[in-house]
């Protein structure tokens, strides 16, 4: 009894870690703005100054279709996505 109690906790620690990890803010710039798709593309930061790299633009499923009118390619962005029925969704954008 008291393992099973033991692991039910511990499993309940993990997914709410994981579910903090998701809410983590990110930072990046839009690539391009696709209202027809429902998507925004952003390449995100990798975070090594001078390391020349870039990075790949990934494309998000936007939650609010106001999105689309408040960003254009090139503008630097903070942003947090989840993981919606297995959609990565952008749960909220600002432009810095």
């Amino acid at each position: 009894m008291r393992r099973t109690r033991v692991t039910v906790l511990a499993m309940a620690a993990l997914s709410l870690a994981g579910a903090a990890y998701a809410q983590e803010a990110m930072k990046g710039e839009i690539a391009a703005v696709n209202e027809a798709t429902g998507k925004i593309s952003i390449k995100r930061n990798s975070g090594t100054v001078g390391s020349g790299s870039t990075a790949a633009a990934t494309a998000f499923k936007v939650q609010d279709g106001l999105l689309f009118n408040a960003v254009k390619p090139v503008d630097k962005v903070t942003f947090t996505a989840e993981n919606v029925d297995g959609v990565t969704t952008i749960k909220k954008l600002t432009k810095e």
